[in-house]
């Protein structure tokens, strides 16, 4: 990887987004979009199942092995639905970059999510299937186990806030937007998603409801 663009992307996109991103999308727009897919949708299924309890319906097993195995695609779904949105209203604010090259921004602003899995692992060994129930509600901690949730808490947050900010920073580059005006696009991109989602739900309600009332 390093001898293909003369560095090791996974590192120096943590301190020089704007730089790493444009030989990113200039060599490749789709470099490592499967690996950065995976790793985003395993951590972000992993997290739904630890949210919505589904150790206490579905097998521990079961759940770790959908979500390794269903990681790549969500990952791909995720990215390419979310850059649709900010491509499309990056146009509007005379965005430069071709949806691609936003796709590939918001894919490696992700690659810090890595670390992320390394936490979910520890998790899973340290509480193993407790972690997929109602936790932390009906989990007796241990001093030790307080400290350890909490450390591993603090550095997914961590981790979360610097995505946002190298997301920030590569929108800027592919974009040719300034650091204001990259926010101001994801800004308006989420407003749309929103108002396009209740739109769909209130359609989908409508429906069910009239198919109930005949």
């Amino acid at each position: 990887m390093k001898a293909l663009l003369g560095f090791n992307p996974w590192l120096k996109m943590w301190v020089k987004p704007k730089t790493t991103i444009r030989k990113v999308v200039d060599y490749n727009p789709n470099f490592r979009l499967f690996f950065l897919s995976a790793i985003y949708g395993f951590v972000s299924l992993l997290s739904s199942s630890q949210s919505f309890a589904l150790g206490t319906t579905f097998h521990f097993f079961l759940v770790l092995f959908l979500s390794i195995i269903i990681a790549p695609l969500w990952g791909y779904i995720v990215f390419s639905v979310s850059s649709f949105f900010i491509f499309f209203t990056g146009r509007w604010l005379q965005g430069k970059a071709k949806y691609k090259e936003v796709r590939s921004a918001i894919a490696w602003s992700n690659a810090p999510m890595i670390v992320n899995v390394v936490l979910w692992i520890l998790l899973l060994f340290i509480f193993r299937e407790d972690i997929l129930r109602d936790f932390p509600a009906t989990f007796v901690f241990s001093k030790a186990q307080r400290v350890f949730l909490f450390l591993i808490l603090l550095c997914q947050l961590v981790v979360s806030v610097w995505i946002i900010v190298l997301y920030i920073n590569a929108l800027s580059e592919v974009q040719k937007f300034s650091i204001g005006k990259a926010i101001l696009n994801i800004l308006i991109a989420i407003v749309i998603f929103v108002a396009v989602f209740f739109a769909i739900a209130l359609i989908y309600f409508l429906i069910m409801r009239g198919l109930l009332l005949r």
